[in-house]
Order: structure tokens, then sequence, then C-alpha cells
């Protein structure tokens, strides 16, 4: 009866076998030689300037997005590993893929969209003009 007992409680553990599954992530082969430039694109958010692709530094760490899945590597030489989207900060996954991709500081030292740039309109340029859509006006103009 003992043993039958025994053979009733192993024999489950016994029926359940190992399940091994390897699935094939190509990490990123991004790596820079020297410290690449960087842009602050919003508060605790820099991008490679000028780069192909969305490559941000947010808490001291690379990050990117490929084919729906996040990588980042502690530095500029590279070491990628898979980050599961929990992980990522909320202020990179928030940001629509390609914003940033081949973005550029302007002369002036202040950040400009690449696609603003490409409608044939540099804000910038407009400084030092009397516009009032810089100005901190109602709109109403002045009574006379």
């Amino acid at each position: 009866m003992k043993r039958l007992l025994a053979a009733l409680i192993l024999l489950p553990s016994m029926a359940f076998g190992q399940v091994r599954v390897d699935i094939d992530v190509k990490l990123p082969d991004i790596v820079f030689k020297t410290a690449p430039p960087l842009v602050v694109v919003q508060p605790g958010v820099q991008v490679v300037e000028d780069y192909d692709e969305d490559l941000y530094v947010v808490d001291d760490a690379y990050w990117v997005r490929r084919d729906g899945r996040w990588y980042r590597a502690r530095d500029y030489h590279g070491g990628w590993e898979v980050v599961e989207e929990r992980r990522v900060p909320v202020t990179v996954v928030k940001l629509p893929p390609g914003r940033y991709k081949r973005w550029k500081q302007s002369k002036k030292g202040a950040v400009v969209p690449a696609s603003y740039r490409e409608g044939g309109h540099d804000h910038h340029q407009d400084r030092g003009h009397d516009d009032d859509h810089h100005k901190g006006g109602k709109g109403k103009g002045k009574k006379k």
C-alpha cells in the first residue's frame, strides 16, 4: 500500500518534462568609439544627434526600439540587452517612433525638429522680428 501511494505521488512529477524555448534575438550592433554628440530634447531625455534612428540617453543608459522591442546599453561602447517595455523609462516609451531620427541642434543652440525644418520654416529665424506670436499677449491688440 505504501509503495502504491509513493508511486501515485511521484508519477505526476515524473510526467512533467523539461521544456526549453530559445528565442534568437539579434541585439543592436550600435557601438561608438568616442562619446557621440547628444542633444537635450526634453528634461531628462537626450538623443544622439544626427543618428539614423531614435537613440535615446536617459538615466545614464542608451535606449533604442527595434521591431517592437526595447534594448538598453549602459554606455556608448555597446553591450546591448533586451529590456521589457515596463522597465523602459516612461518618457521614452511615450515618444512616437521616428520622432528623433537624424535629430539636429540648430546653430543657435536650440533644438529644432527635423520635420519642422523640412516644412520650410525655421522657427528660430523669426527671433528678432516683432511678431505677435512670440509675445505673451492676449491677441486682442492695443486699444487706441
